[in-house]
């Protein structure tokens, strides 16, 4: 019988680290990681510049939800990606995790590598990946690198002047995924991403908020304790897109907006919230 896929957990980044009685994002990827069969987490540190820090922080993280093991697989150049040393870290894993950074790093040191392609057939035989911050961003087929987030200083609209878009990992298709959302007045550049690709749903995740994506990529449920913003382009009648100057105000007509908080679940499949489910995802 073919395994499904594992799930996908993307996070807004700044997820809870400390406290003893939250860490919901934190303990949905240990609960993953702690089998029966001694599957463990995989840290990739790719994206940081700060590998040896942030692999202390998540070393500490999960040991306070009882991840007895904890490997960090550090790539800091291509040829790192190719080595069958560093491929084989990833056996036996059930959790692999990718931590924030540069989203750019990602994919220039890992795309169409050894590594990479072992990531991906690990994920399709059920492995779970997590991605926060950069790592979020990398998940989907289109990624956001760059683009101011908040009014500039002459009091324009930060629109595509600023945008920078490239493809991503391709883990989860038709989204863009945006991070640290309300944090850091993200919504302008979300929108302009989804007109240049009204087929994508962008998400944008607020801080220590995350989904987990499930049954096959279909739908996600949100944990955390902030708002998910999904922007749907679809139905855009209209955009000045083609028409904008770079000082301009991107208008975009008939675009759908659904606002998420946790417990919520939405379908990817039809594009729609989805009613309240019992069981709820703690």
């Amino acid at each position: 019988m073919k395994r499904q896929p594992g799930d996908l957990l993307i996070i807004g980044g700044s997820e809870d680290k400390e406290s003893d009685e939250e860490q919901a994002i934190l303990r949905q990827a240990a609960k993953k990681a702690i089998t029966e069969d001694g599957g463990h987490i995989v840290l990739l540190t790719v994206a940081t510049m700060e590998p040896e820090q942030t692999a202390e922080t998540y070393r500490k993280a999960f040991g306070r939800l009882g991840v007895r093991r904890m490997e960090v697989l550090d790539i800091r150049n291509r040829e790192q990606a190719y080595e069958p040393a560093n491929v084989e870290k990833l056996s036996g894993a059930s959790v692999l995790f990718f931590s924030g950074g540069d989203q750019l790093r990602i994919t220039s040191q890992m795309g169409g590598s050894p590594l990479l392609e072992r990531i991906f057939a690990l994920h399709q035989e059920g492995v779970v990946i997590v991605g926060t911050s950069a790592g979020a961003a990398a998940m989907s087929g289109t990624m956001l690198i760059g683009g101011s987030g908040s009014a500039t200083t002459n009091g324009s609209n930060p629109c595509l002047s600023s945008l920078a878009m490239a493809p991503g990992l391709g883990l989860l298709r038709g989204v863009i995924v945006d991070s640290h959302f309300s944090e850091r007045g993200r919504f302008a550049r979300l929108m302009g991403a989804v007109a240049q690709n009204p087929h994508n749903l962008g998400i944008g995740l607020d801080e220590d908020t995350a989904v987990l994506v499930r049954n096959n990529d279909e739908e996600f449920t949100v944990l955390g304790s902030g708002g998910v913003y999904v922007i749907d382009g679809l139905g855009i009648r209209f955009t000045s897109l083609s028409d904008m100057h770079t000082q301009g105000i991107l208008t975009v007509h008939d675009a759908r907006v659904h606002v998420l908080a946790r417990n919520d679940r939405f379908s990817l499949k039809e594009r729609r919230p989805l009613p309240p489910s019992a069981p709820s995802v703690p």
